[in-house]
């Protein structure tokens, strides 16, 4: 993911799949997936249009919301990853998706830690940090191995590989 767009097709595979496959067993209740996948949609569209002032705007609806959820002592892991994919903010992002994996703790969430940690470790690579984004990978690298998603298995592992060749032409580290 770049920090200064969003990565519309993760979003995409985040609100468009049917929400009881998104991540096996942990449901996305309807009240936290109807707001969440309107929002982002709109989001995209914004995007594609080049509506910075809509993005921004809706980007503040989607962090309240999830405030609000938080507020309300709603707990779940696509509040928090979804409002990291959004955010440009490589920082910011990183922080989030650490609240999201304080939401991860269900013996059902192994999908949402496996790409939880995958974006923290696209992110630490983002802003230098390729100790920090290898251990993140390979934390992703343990939770794919148990689930059933080939598609994130597969991103995973390219992103293993794309680290592994950064590393081998930057030398040792």
């Amino acid at each position: 993911m770049h920090s200064t767009e969003w990565d519309s097709t993760k979003v995409i595979a985040h609100t468009k799949t049917d929400r009881e496959e998104l991540c096996g067993k942990l449901k996305i209740p309807d009240n936290i997936y109807d707001p969440i996948f309107a929002l982002t949609t709109s989001l995209v569209s914004a995007q594609e249009l080049g509506d910075t002032s809509a993005c921004w705007v809706l980007y503040n609806e989607l962090r309240t919301f999830c405030d609000q959820q938080s507020e309300a002592g709603i707990v779940h892991p696509f509040l928090w990853e979804t409002l990291a994919d959004f955010t440009r903010d490589d920082r910011i992002a990183i922080d989030l998706y650490k609240k999201a994996l304080t939401c991860a703790t269900s013996p059902a969430a192994g999908c949402y830690l496996a790409s939880i940690y995958l974006a923290l470790a696209e992110r630490h690579q983002l802003v230098g940090e390729s100790s920090l984004a290898l251990d993140y990978a390979l934390r992703a690298d343990d939770e794919a191995k148990v689930i059933d998603d080939f598609n994130l298995r597969r991103q995973v592992s390219e992103f293993l590989l794309e680290l592994g060749m950064h590393r081998r032409m930057d030398g040792p580290k």
